[in-house]
């Protein structure tokens, strides 16, 4: 009981004051702006209460997504520049490996090694290997002293090159030259040059070549998914050495600074044509040129523009939805839509292995599996791509670019164990006049029946691949001299008594091969020069009469 000298307590505010209070404004604040319907009231409240979260959250997700775009459209040129970069230097790659090729030939060698009594044999073989290889526009052999031994076709040709070449050839480097830009990609031409080392590790000369850069053409245009984006292989400097989606002369100078500093990433520049665009660069491994991806701002923007109109739409719609059915109906369109937002990031990321939970009926349920559908077959699909990349579309077995990469494995597992491992190469006898006797669908049966033979002949742990035409290679690990030769005699042997049908009336033919094997690190050090080894251990055997085995020398 409170005393009268007792100070007075503190009151506290009777329960639903402030409530009431609150009320009490709001109302007078509604009644001067003419809100005196209960209807009214509740429908600019309902308004109210659905316009402000709405805005925000569309301007939140505005900035999101707009972020989200951005880094999609750059996204598509850093991947685009790196694949052609990749592209370039593959097909580089590919060159270069031609030529070593050409430059281990006996031809070459012997002729360098004899001090040129082969003057004429030379100039013969070099058009007969510049004829099958239409990439190269000149092959040339180049002493030591840089004077042209031979050429392959017309007066002997000097190819000019920067700098003490030849010492680095000396060393063992490979010389490219600067590429020479013509009014198309077949008549832009660029020198290169690899050393020709004997068996025994001399320095004999320089096996030189003018490469024109139709080729890079197919791989490049590839590329060009996207009808906005432009691919173009420029020096340092910015000038083109050649352009697909597009005609340019090049980026501006200091606009590829800015590019080589952003390290992949974008940068919008305005274009030699002066058009703005966003453009991402990568370098070509082991050369001065980098590879750059360019799309105009406007269509690269596309996608924003067109997402700042539909959010500024939904606002206005938004606006004419009643209360607590527009917040209500909004939830459950967009809480599923989320989940689906998340999961298409995660599939953009590359994470394939994304499930959605569908819940319900209606639209949103079936969005959810025609998404889970799709993600599940471009999981499908990039197991079958990865498939094909390293499988011949003919017989089924390995490629040669699986074939590349497993002898690479195969020597590095060697040298590790010590253990030896040797290389088959079986070419079918005739395969031309096969083909011309019973047509080329003919061979292409005999070519898969052959190789479906030749799995079953092999053991597990053994590599079967298709080297090109009707050449198969075969990879023995852990196999020495003697078991590989009792592998070959025994696929010569089965070839041979085979009998290979060949049309769908049944007709069964006879044929046979000749097999060249070499082992590792016996017969050669490298990948290149092994299987070099085995395919002269395999001609060895066709001139020997066909139908035969033998041993690399």
């Amino acid at each position: 009981m409170q005393t009268p000298d007792a100070p007075p307590a503190r009151r506290t505010p009777p329960a639903g004051f402030l409530q009431d209070l609150w009320e009490t404004r709001a109302g007078r604040l509604l009644g001067r702006m003419g809100l005196d319907s209960v209807r009214t009231t509740i429908l600019t409240l309902a308004v109210a209460a659905t316009l402000i979260p709405s805005v925000a959250t569309s301007w939140i997700s505005y900035r999101q997504n707009r972020r989200a775009f951005e880094a999609r459209a750059a996204e598509r040129l850093e991947t685009a520049s790196t694949q052609g970069a990749r592209e370039v230097d593959n097909w580089l790659k590919n060159q270069l490996h031609d030529l070593r090729v050409f430059a281990t030939s006996y031809e070459v060698t012997e002729n360098l090694e004899r001090g040129g009594i082969s003057a004429r044999r030379l100039p013969e073989y070099l058009a007969s290997v510049n004829e099958r290889s239409p990439a190269f526009r000149a092959l040339m052999v180049i002493a030591p002293d840089g004077r042209t031994v031979a050429s392959s076709g017309g007066p002997a040709e000097r190819l000019q090159f920067t700098g003490d070449w030849m010492r680095r050839a000396r060393q063992g480097d490979r010389i490219l030259g600067d590429p020479v830009r013509g009014d198309s990609a077949a008549a832009t031409t660029m020198a290169l040059a690899i050393p020709i080392i004997n068996a025994s590790g001399r320095f004999l000369g320089v096996f030189g070549a003018r490469l024109a850069f139709g080729g890079m053409v197919e791989p490049l245009d590839s590329l060009l998914t996207d009808a906005n984006i432009r691919l173009l292989v420029a020096r340092r400097d910015g000038n083109a050495i050649l352009a697909r989606g597009g005609t340019l002369d090049g980026v501006p100078t200091a606009a590829m600074r800015r590019l080589e500093g952003a390290e992949g990433a974008s940068v919008e520049y305005e274009a030699s044509d002066g058009v703005a665009v966003l453009g991402a660069a990568a370098e070509v491994p082991g050369t001065e040129w980098i590879v750059v991806a360019e799309s105009p701002v406007g269509p690269a923007y596309s996608e924003i523009r067109e997402m700042r109109n539909a959010t500024v739409l939904l606002v206005l719609v938004l606006l004419l939805v009643v209360g607590s059915l527009a917040y209500a109906l909004g939830l459950l369109i967009v809480l599923p839509l989320e989940r689906l937002a998340r999961a298409a990031k995660q599939v953009q990321d590359g994470n394939l292995e994304v499930e959605v939970p569908a819940s319900g009926r209606g639209e949103i349920s079936q969005l959810t599996f025609v998404f889970n559908d799709m993600v599940r077959g471009l999981r499908e699909g990039r197991a079958n791509l990865e498939r094909l990349t390293v499988t011949d579309d003919l017989t089924g077995l390995a490629n040669r670019r699986f074939l590349t990469a497993e002898l690479e494995r195969e020597v590095q597992r060697s040298e590790r164990h010590g253990h030896p491992f040797a290389v088959l190469m079986l070419d079918v006898d005739h395969f031309k006049v096969f083909n011309d006797t019973h047509g080329h669908l003919a061979g292409d049966a005999a070519l898969q029946q052959l190789a479906i033979l030749l799995r079953k002949s092999v053991r597990a742990v053994d590599t079967v691949a298709r080297y090109g035409g009707e050449e198969f290679l075969l990879i023995l690990p852990e196999t020495p001299a003697a078991e590989a030769a009792k592998m070959a005699a025994r696929i010569c042997k089965a070839v041979a008594a085979q009998r290979f049908r060949v049309d769908a009336e049944g007709t069964e033919v006879s044929i046979t091969a000749s097999l060249g094997y070499a082992l590792f690190p016996k017969d050669a050090k490298t990948v290149d020069a092994l299987v070099e080894a085995a395919d002269q251990a395999l001609y060895a055997s066709k001139a020997a009469g066909r139908n035969r085995v033998t041993a690399a020398s």
